[in-house]
């Protein structure tokens, strides 16, 4: 019996403690989303336009994953990432108020009240121009919210 615990099961053992200890760590990004679909938030506040991010310039804030067009926009980000992210990262806000989720367009947005607002827009549907129909912002922001936190999207 200890010739096969010391020929066979000890180096076995060890065999797979190298091996797992050479893997890499599991990481939280599982977890993490990709915020505005790979659009960066910088650049609606600066250019007044979505432009595609790049992954070698990305964060991760609030489980959702940002690309930047540069590394300025990513240390600009960084520096301050409240005054950029998007009130409702996944979510139009027009539905949110309605009380249901749709997925946002990127290329369809509003900054209202220094928040980045993303809206919902199909060939039946556009939520920013439903949006600035209903007329009070306040009100549908505190629906949106409230829908928000409700389901915990």
């Amino acid at each position: 019996m200890q010739t096969l615990l010391s020929n066979w099961v000890i180096p076995l053992l060890l065999a797979s403690t190298s091996v797992f200890a050479a893997m890499p760590a599991a990481t939280a990004d599982s977890d993490v989303e990709l915020a505005i679909k790979g659009y960066s938030p910088v650049s609606y506040f600066e250019n007044d336009r979505a432009e595609p991010g790049d992954p070698q310039f990305s964060t991760v804030h609030n489980q959702h994953r940002y690309y930047f067009t540069s590394a300025e926009q990513l240390a600009r980000f960084e520096a301050n990432p409240e005054k950029y992210e998007p009130l409702f990262p996944d979510h139009c806000p027009y539905n949110l108020a309605l009380g249901r989720a749709a997925a946002i367009d990127p290329y369809n947005f509003k900054i209202v009240n220094g928040n980045l607002l993303l809206f919902h827009r199909t060939e039946e549907m556009d939520g920013r121009e439903a949006w600035e129909q209903h007329g009070d912002e306040e009100e549908l922001l505190e629906r949106a919210e409230a829908t928000h936190t409700l389901f915990q999207f």
